[in-house]
């Protein structure tokens, strides 16, 4: 899929915007010209290095930036980085590994079996 940068464009746009700085500081802020900054927020492409900075700076993940996601706060990324009980973090790690699987059967069998597992404490969502 092709990245849309008019949509990226306007993301750029808002999170700066949110956070309340001028095109000039996002520009000091990430090295770039103030012209750079224009161009992207029109639909210029932006570098990898640029979309690093402005998440940083305006609190926002690579995914919001790039429209893949519509969940503005890192919350919950946060919170499962934060797990510090090593048993724990490590059933996250392989639950989030097998369901970033590209083979849907594998997929497929990770949510069965974890439904089958936990059904008490299972909430299915209807997407």
């Amino acid at each position: 899929m092709k990245p849309d940068y008019v949509v990226i464009g306007l993301r750029l746009k808002e999170a700066r915007n949110q956070v309340k700085i001028t095109q000039q500081e996002l520009a000091a802020f990430a090295g770039v010209s103030v012209s750079y900054v224009k161009n992207t927020e029109r639909g210029g492409k932006p570098s990898l290095e640029y979309l690093l900075s402005v998440a940083e700076k305006c609190n926002k993940t690579i995914d919001w930036l790039l429209n893949r996601v519509h969940s503005d706060n890192k919350s919950q990324t946060q919170e499962v980085e934060a797990i510090f009980d090593p048993d724990l973090k490590q059933m996250v790690d392989v639950l989030k590994k097998l369901m970033e699987s590209d083979n849907q059967h594998l997929r497929g069998w990770t949510i069965i079996q974890f439904q089958n597992a936990f059904k008490e404490h299972y909430t299915a969502t209807d997407d």
